[in-house]
C-alpha cells in the first residue's frame, strides 16, 4: 500500500456569509482568492433562489448540468480547496431540498443564486494539494492516490 501523505496542520478559520443574489461558487472562489486560501476544507448551509449543479457520467466522461429554477434549502455543502493550473480550485458537492423535502444534489458549478448562505472554511497548511488532469477519468484529481497494490 502506498501512503506518502503527510498530516496537515490547521491554519486560519473563516466564517462568512454571502450576499443575497450572488453566485454561490463564484463567491466562495472570490473569497479564497482574496484571502489567499490555497488548501482547505469548506462547509456551508443556507438557501438558494435557483440551483445549478452537475452529475458526472462516468462512461461518457462528461458532466450533465442540471438547473432547478425554484427556491431550495442547502442541506449540506462540503468540499475542498486545492491548486489546479496554479490557482485555487474550489471542489464542492452540494445537497438541496425543495419545499416537499425532495433532495437534489451533485457537483456545484456556477449558476446557483444565493438567498442566504453561511460558509465555513478551514485553511490547511503543509504540502498543498495539486490537481492534474487524470487520463482515465478525464477529471482534475490529486496526484498520488492511495493504492493497495
Amino acid at each position: 500500500m502506498q501512503t506518502q501523505e503527510k498530516p496537515y496542520l490547521t491554519g486560519r478559520a473563516f466564517l462568512f456569509s454571502i450576499h443575497k443574489g450572488e453566485d454561490l461558487l463564484q463567491a466562495i472562489q472570490y473569497f479564497c482568492h482574496h484571502h489567499q486560501v490555497r488548501c482547505g476544507l469548506i462547509n456551508a448551509i443556507g438557501a438558494v433562489e435557483r440551483a445549478t449543479f452537475c452529475v458526472y457520467d462516468q462512461k461518457a466522461k462528461k458532466y450533465k448540468k442540471l438547473n432547478i429554477e425554484r427556491e431550495l434549502e442547502i442541506l449540506s455543502l462540503a468540499g475542498n480547496i486545492s491548486l489546479f493550473d496554479d490557482k485555487p480550485m474550489v471542489h464542492a458537492h452540494v445537497m438541496f431540498s425543495d419545499s416537499e423535502g425532495k433532495a437534489f444534489g451533485g457537483h456545484l458549478v456556477a449558476g446557483t443564486r444565493v438567498f442566504s448562505s453561511e460558509v465555513f472554511i478551514q485553511e490547511l497548511t503543509g504540502d498543498i494539494k495539486v490537481r492534474k488532469l487524470e487520463k482515465a477519468t478525464q477529471l482534475p484529481l490529486w496526484a498520488n492516490p492511495v493504492c493497495l497494490k
